[in-house]
């Protein structure tokens, strides 16, 4: 005894990783020592049964399959707590609560179908199940010609790894709960719908769906989690008050991914409390900071920049010492109507007399009137960077998403909202389309990553998203389309790679757009049109091929606060009668003009930090129009 009480730590690890899961729970019970032991094998045995475990995936699959999770024990469990609410809350089935539990508990059966068991089909098994029974599919694959009907609750589980059990069916829950597991779905011959729901609540556990389609209609719910869709698979949602989608593939689709079509029905399911409950815990909306977005497969690009441009104490006297000039002019706003033709001849002539009754506020030397400087070769012989590490104003701040809900209500109500799907850490990839919203739908999606698509999300009808720290890329179209009065809260995405807009908003869509880093795109970052609105806040727009935001066709945001910079076009570009009310944005380094207002163009262009651009600040063409006045440009 002795002896095995001076055993080294060491050896104690390797005894306890041998044991299975129910005793390293008793071993815990023993004493404060040895629960600790137990705990400090999480790197090896927690690990282990984790990863070993038929019914459980990767905890970070599919975005980030290679990334640990900070505990593999606390991944297990939550795992195998998320394999029983689907009992939780339950309708009860007999007129005594005792007595339901009591049958859960006491005769809750296992039924096993496959070649040599009680049960060669599954409509057979489910023909005898009680509520909450088990039926576990032997490998192999079940095909059923006709559509099957479940009618109590009971478990669906495939034994064996994930691939082994097909199921080639119809099914139609008729019961309140259900859950699904350990699966394959794939079309019977009469009908591409595998799932369909009405009014209960399924729960789906790593399953995977090829060519099939799950069908969910209000005030039926789903939760599923760790499933695949591929093939063409699709979710569909009708009128869904609350479901989730938690750590799910979509890839191959050939239209959306998951769709979320017409308002949210009243009627709720016993499921739904337990549902926002659970959502709660999961979101985390309140972040003050930018955090790790979630990153793409191997192999994708890496376009990504620091997560927030440092800003320096811009003051006259480093200006001086670096550049070698003094500051003239550092007060300059250029304001409506400032040009030649409004000094008279008369102001001219007494000027050049030597008259002191004009007053000129713009006032540089004569080699400062051009873009030359830009040009001179530094002491070492090379030519200096577009911007100087020290300009004449100090450049504000982007606000934090935290600091952008405080001073506004309605974001912060759109932040916290939780209705209709509710779609986290997903990925889809390599189809045509990822999410769509429609007919008064509404969604929330968090932390996904959307790349290869024709497009990511489309917002249409009077629909309501909340988009919050996705990464949107590679889309051969725009990234995020809100079409037809869309409105909703798009806060700290990154949307970069786009084949068109990184957002196209139109026909009335009103969306509230807040610190996103929208950048890298083959076209424009932000594109306002066809009376579309929105309100576009402390967004980093940077490095797009055409101008950072563009606003046409009687677009009419409101651009406030953004750093718009290092554009290949212009900053802000506002034609065919686009209109805005452009404000407080720093917008620099592009290769147009910092602001360029054609055709019909009539935007409010005020307050704005518009500097060492390679070209002119603020370009008014042929029928531009507008009040530009207080900015600062240099």
């Amino acid at each position: 005894m002795e002896e095995e009480a001076t055993l080294p730590v060491e050896l104690w690890r390797v005894i306890l990783a041998y044991l299975p899961l129910p005793d390293l729970g008793r071993c815990c019970l023993v004493c404060h020592a040895w629960r600790e032991l137990v705990l400090s094998l999480d790197n090896t045995r927690w690990k282990q049964l984790c990863l070993g475990c038929p019914e459980c995936r990767h905890p970070n699959w599919p975005s980030q399959p290679h990334q640990e999770p900070p505990s593999w024990r606390e991944a297990l469990k939550q795992h195998a707590l998320a394999s029983r609410t689907w009992t939780q809350n339950g309708v009860e089935l007999q007129s005594s609560a005792c007595l339901h539990l009591f049958r859960r508990r006491k005769d809750r059966r296992i039924w096993h179908v496959g070649p040599g068991c009680e049960f060669e089909t599954l409509r057979g098994a489910l023909g005898v199940a009680g509520p909450y029974d088990r039926v576990v599919l032997h490998p192999g694959v079940y095909e059923e010609q006709a559509e099957v009907a479940l009618k109590v609750p009971v478990e669906l589980v495939g034994l064996g790894r994930l691939g082994e059990v097909s199921l080639l069916v119809c099914v139609e829950q008729q019961c309140p709960t259900a859950r699904l597991c350990n699966l394959v779905f794939m079309p019977a011959w009469f009908s591409t719908v595998v799932y369909k729901t009405s009014w209960g609540h399924v729960q789906l556990d790593n399953c995977n769906f090829e060519g099939a389609q799950l069908q969910i209609r209000g005030p039926g719910t789903c939760q599923a989690r760790f499933c695949s869709f591929s093939q063409g698979s699709a979710a569909n949602f009708l009128g869904v008050a609350l479901s989730l989608l938690d750590s799910c593939d979509f890839s191959g689709s050939d239209t959306a991914s998951v769709t979320m079509d017409g308002s949210p029905v009243s009627e709720k399911n016993w499921a739904c409390k337990h549902l926002a409950a659970l959502a709660r815990t999961l979101t985390s909306w309140g972040s003050s900071t930018h955090r790790n977005l979630p990153r793409g497969t191997r192999g994708a690009r890496n376009t990504d920049v620091a997560p927030m441009v440092p800003t320096e104490d811009w003051s006259k006297a480093a200006w001086q010492r670096n550049t070698g000039t003094h500051l003239l002019g550092q007060d300059t706003v250029i304001e409506d109507g400032w040009g030649a033709d409004k000094i008279g001849d008369g102001a001219l002539k007494s000027h050049e007399q030597g008259n002191d009754q004009i007053s000129w506020d713009y006032k540089l030397p004569c080699d400062r009137h051009s873009l030359a400087h830009l040009l001179k070769p530094q002491l070492d012989g090379s030519l200096p960077p577009a911007s100087s590490p020290n300009p004449p104003y100090v450049i504000p701040d982007l606000l934090s998403l935290q600091q952008e809900l405080q001073r506004d209500p309605e974001a912060q109500l759109l932040a916290t909202s939780i209705q209709g799907c509710f779609v986290r850490r997903c990925l889809f990839r390599d189809g045509k389309g990822g999410v769509h919203i429609c007919n008064y739908g509404q969604a929330r999606l968090e932390a996904n990553v959307f790349c290869g698509l024709n497009y990511a999300v489309r917002c249409i009808q009077n629909s309501t998203i909340v988009m919050l720290r996705n990464e949107v890329r590679e889309c051969s179209a725009s990234g995020v389309f809100l079409r037809l009065s869309a409105h909703g809260l798009i806060a700290e995405n990154n949307i970069h790679s786009n084949g068109e807009a990184g957002l196209d908003i139109r026909k009335g869509a009103n969306p509230i757009i807040l610190c996103n880093r929208i950048h890298s795109g083959l076209r424009s970052g932000v594109v306002v049109l066809g009376n579309g609105k929105g309100s576009i806040r402390s967004n980093q727009i940077y490095n797009n091929k055409e101008a950072g935001v563009y606003i046409l066709f009687s677009g009419n945001p409101v651009v406030s606060g953004n750093h718009i910079f290092q554009g290949q076009a212009a900053g802000i570009a506002v034609n065919e009668n686009g209109r805005g009310m452009i404000v407080e944005n720093v917008i620099r380094e592009n290769q147009w003009g910092g602001a360029d207002i054609r055709r019909g163009g009539d935007p409010v262009l005020r307050n704005n930090h518009i500097c060492y651009g390679y070209s002119d600040g603020v370009v008014v063409g042929e029928r531009g129009r507008g009040l530009i006045e207080g900015n600062h440009i240099y």
